[in-house]
């Protein structure tokens, strides 16, 4: 009952309960959208529905919360920079012993201003007052500069 009471007070407050995890072998935003681009397209050719998930092996359990407003912040190169909304969140299960989670996101990629972020692996939650504020306007590739110069526009703390 408190789980569901605290999830509540975050309806209440207007506050969602995000979730973080590491863009792990992307270096750059524009290869997060690309890449995401080709596993939709695979996802149309093999089931024909096109949505975009990840798949995890634990099932949030504080999925509730996470699907009131939340998203799913991705840490590149060190740093939290770009967001997508969370849609819906399911257990799947093939086999027992190969039980996962999908968590099905927005295609809308929103860049959010830079914060570090330390390794870690699979995901965690990222509670609300942790998220970084969005930047105006939803990603687009033909507004960012190109990789070496965003590079070195980050090490410098200007990006």
């Amino acid at each position: 009952m408190a789980g569901l009471a605290r999830g509540l007070g975050l309806l209440a407050c207007g506050m969602a309960l995000h979730l973080i995890k590491l863009a792990v072998g992307i270096e750059t935003v524009e290869q997060l959208h690309d890449r995401q681009a080709g596993r939709i397209r695979e996802a149309q050719c093999g089931s024909g529905e096109g949505r975009l998930r990840i798949l995890t092996r634990n099932m949030p359990r504080r999925s509730g919360e996470v699907l009131a407003g939340g998203s799913l912040y991705w840490v590149i190169k060190g740093q939290v920079c770009v967001r997508q909304s969370i849609t819906a969140i399911e257990a799947i299960t093939e086999q027992e012993a190969n039980r996962r989670c999908a968590i099905y996101l927005d295609t809308a990629l929103v860049r959010t201003h830079l914060r570090r972020s330390r390794p870690f692996q699979g995901w965690r939650y990222f509670e609300a007052d942790l998220a970084p504020p969005d930047l105006s306007g939803p990603y687009d590739p033909a507004n960012e500069p190109p990789a070496e110069m965003a590079a070195e526009l980050r090490e410098l703390g200007l990006l």
